[in-house]
């Protein structure tokens, strides 16, 4: 039976779904390598300047009810979404108030009343999603495209990979990155699948010589996509960014980065590239005409320099098939530049499927970005939001749409998906509501159980009991509650607005003392500190502070200690694979001498600091100023978990390294005691050692993830329990039991948000 929780958490009674950006880990977690690709768009830009009192006003849902107790199964935390990319919103054409939503690393979430609650979804082999295709068809099936491959659902809830015939499942690299999965209009059996991936995604160094690691193939299946054969290849290292069956099922039309638009006659067996008349070859979208064959729009990303700026992108329609094309921008903002990333990029064009005069686009320059709709087919264009709409999200950015969906047959509802932000709209965008977050005060916000972040760790407050920390990647970095979960805030956005936070601790001097490390990868975004309770932030970084400054530093941010000092906090991290120490309480830092590529640092509650290290696992005894062998430490230790009912212990993870799996040192001996080469993160029970919870997680570019979820233990390690219900993904990066509740384990996705359960329940005690 769950004790009652003096943690006033309030988990909304929903079976949750979903999460970016975008979007990892250490090594070459996804986020890690999402960013690696040259395409213009793969680097977040948040537009802090955007603090203009709205013209539109934000409708708001209702507020949440208090939930039951904590049971055997994972439930939402109530923090506020979205926090990652959207890459694809499709209403359901056989039941239009059902509306999907998939993200870059977000899996799938589905939604039947516009936001006001979300469910899970599950079975994805992993969770990099690309378009969805719903329709009316004979079978009931929906399909993705996803870096794993098709995969197809008959409930939209439960989701299965669909690839028999195509490459062989690797476990080293994506083998069938999907973007789209088209439904032959006039034969429901008849499917294509165009391999390419909108994000530029595929693999490490995914542009090689202007080559995509794909092979830019198109594949068929004529039996409902119980197997494939490859049909054909649009262009060598060509990536599909997005593909539409003309309104007739006579043409196909395809994006393929940096080669241009192809279009073929005959089914996808041949393929004419198709660009009289465009300002270049990197196109992102393309929509068609609902009932003229001949009509098409493509929306044009960045193009090649000429002359010293960037050649800009925007809307061009053709009227004959594809034989030529004529730019539609009246009333587009479209700046070139000198930098890609500030040059005009257009990377949707939706047609509304019950008006085809209907249109909706959308620039993704971070200066420019805006949201436009057309009345007369793409002749004229206005704005319906940009900088100035408001949005109840503390992850606010520039409002970059990368994804449209228009409803079936009401043309004025839609839904928009960016970095941050998924809005939705009754009125063609005259007004807008946030489909996942509310703010309840200036400040403070709660979500619907709709989060897309990528948790980096959870902190309790030793001292107070309302008082809680959530790290994510991206825009995520930092978000407390000091109420209990009612509501969250985030206030480290003056030092950091966007770039990841890494790990957090809170004084055991001062009770309003906080620190956090911000950064990601190689990003280095400094220590935050503060000593107002979170309220606000300086940071520590740079000239003076003895860390380095702010920006890439070989080796990034990893880890981050504090151990009491008198009144003074001695704080040590581990940036740029060196280990720092401050006697100050972060003021300044000194470089650590003989500590040789630190991974990790931890500070057991009796005083001993613990440092992984390439070479090994270390310990001081005398506050961090001297280092020898902690034992006989297992190879390959990646991260340090300690727990305050075990003073003097420390548990370590080699993930995927080493042997791998988790163990524990008692001061003597270490001890295996979890063998999975993915265990990730370690949570001890504050009050009885015995009770022990293990997440696994795996990197992105994976066909299908060995990451299996959470584990549970009620006897040190000995037997483990798996537990996944009601999280809708198996890829995990922390947990964490409540201090005041130790019966309430928290747990963070690496995409879908925070998950709460009852340990004592979920082991069926």
């Amino acid at each position: 039976m769950i004790m009652a929780s003096p943690l006033r958490l309030r988990s909304l009674a929903l079976s949750v779904a979903l999460c970016l950006v975008a979007v990892g880990c250490t090594g070459d977690d996804p986020a890690d390598i999402a960013d690696a690709s040259t395409s213009t768009d793969t680097t977040a830009v948040d537009d802090t300047s955007e603090t203009t009192e709205p013209e539109r006003t934000i409708s708001e849902p209702e507020p949440p009810v208090e939930a039951e107790a904590l049971g055997p199964a994972f439930t939402k935390l109530t923090e506020p979404g979205v926090g990652g990319r959207i890459t694809s919103l499709a209403f359901d054409p056989a039941d239009p108030n059902r509306l999907f939503v998939g993200g870059d690393m977000l899996g799938i979430a589905v939604t039947d009343d516009f936001g006001d609650t979300w469910q899970s979804t599950t079975g994805l082999a992993s969770w990099e999603i690309g378009d969805i295709t719903a329709t009316a068809s004979a079978d009931g099936r929906i399909w993705t495209g996803s870096l794993s491959g098709p995969q197809a659902s008959t409930d939209g809830i439960e989701w299965t990979l669909s690839r028999n015939g195509m490459p062989a499942i690797s476990d080293s690299a994506y083998t069938m990155a999907t973007e789209a999965v088209l439904i032959d209009p006039d034969d429901n059996n008849h499917l294509l699948a165009f391999n390419g991936n909108q994000r530029d995604w595929a693999a490490p160094g995914a542009y090689v010589n202007d080559e995509w690691s794909g092979d830019g193939s198109v594949w068929e299946s004529v039996d409902s996509g119980n197997s494939w054969t490859q049909l054909s290849q649009i262009a060598p290292g060509g990536n599909i960014r997005a593909a539409a069956f003309s309104a007739d099922g006579t043409t196909i039309y395809t994006a393929v980065a940096r080669r241009g638009v192809y279009v073929s006659a005959d089914n996808g067996a041949s393929w004419t590239l198709s660009g009289e008349g465009l300002p270049h070859g990197n196109p992102y979208d393309v929509a068609t005409h609902a009932t003229d064959p001949l009509i098409a729009w493509v929306a044009m990303g960045d193009g090649p320099e000429i002359d010293g700026n960037i050649v800009a992108g925007g809307i061009w329609k053709t009227t004959d098939g594809g034989a030529s094309w004529t730019a539609v921008n009246n009333g587009l903002s479209i700046v070139s530049n000198a930098t890609a990333a500030n040059t005009g990029s257009f990377h949707q064009i939706v047609v509304a499927p019950s008006d085809p005069d209907r249109l909706y686009t959308s620039n993704v320059a971070p200066g420019q970005a805006a949201i436009y709709r057309s009345d007369d087919g793409g002749a004229t264009w206005t704005i319906i939001a940009d900088g100035s709409t408001r949005r109840p999200n503390p992850y606010e950015g520039a409002l970059r749409a990368f994804d449209i969906a228009v409803h079936p047959t009401d043309p004025d509802r839609i839904a928009i998906g960016s970095d941050d932000t998924l809005l939705g709209s009754d009125d063609g965008g005259a007004s807008w509501s946030d489909l996942t977050t509310r703010e309840d005060t200036a400040g403070f916000f709660s979500g619907h159980g709709y989060s897309g972040l990528v948790s980096t760790d959870i902190v309790f407050n030793p001292a107070d009991p309302e008082d809680a920390i959530l790290l994510g990647f991206d825009g995520g970095n930092f978000i407390q509650t000091t109420n209990g979960g009612e509501t969250w805030r985030r206030t480290v956005q003056d030092i950091s607005a966007w770039g990841g936070g890494v790990e957090a601790a809170y004084s055991p001097t001062n009770p309003d003392r906080i620190y956090v490390l911000l950064g990601q990868f190689s990003n280095f975004r400094g220590i935050g500190i503060s000593d107002n309770g979170g309220a606000s932030f300086t940071l520590a970084a740079g000239a003076g502070s003895g860390l380095p400054e702010v920006g890439n530093v070989d080796g990034g941010a990893a880890g981050l200690a504090v151990l009491a000092n008198g009144s003074d906090d001695v704080v040590f991290t581990v940036v740029g694979s060196t280990l720092y120490r401050s006697e100050d309480s972060g003021a300044t830092f000194t470089a650590v001498p003989g500590v040789i590529a630190p991974r990790d640092v931890a500070v057991a509650p009796g005083g001993n600091v613990f440092v992984s290290t390439d070479s090994g696992t270390l310990v001081s005894t005398d506050g961090g100023l001297g280092y020898n062998d902690a034992g006989n430490a297992p190879a390959g230790i990646t991260t340090l978990y300690t727990s305050v009912s075990e003073p003097d212990a420390v548990y370590g993870v080699a993930f995927r390294d080493g042997d791998g799996g988790m163990y524990r040192f008692d001061g003597t001996d270490w001890t295996r005691l979890f063998d999975d080469l993915y265990a990730h993160g370690v949570a001890v029970d504050p009050t009885n050692a015995q009770n022990l919870a293990v997440v696994t997680t795996e990197p992105a570019f994976h066909d299908v993830s060995n990451a299996t979820g959470v584990y549970l233990s009620s006897d040190g390690g000995a037997t483990w329990q798996p537990v996944v219900d009601g999280l809708p993904m198996t890829r995990l990066r922390t947990a964490e039991f409540d201090p005041a509740n130790p019966d309430r384990l928290v747990v963070g996705t690496t995409g879908r948000g925070f998950y709460e359960i009852s340990f004592p329940a979920a082991l069926g005690s």
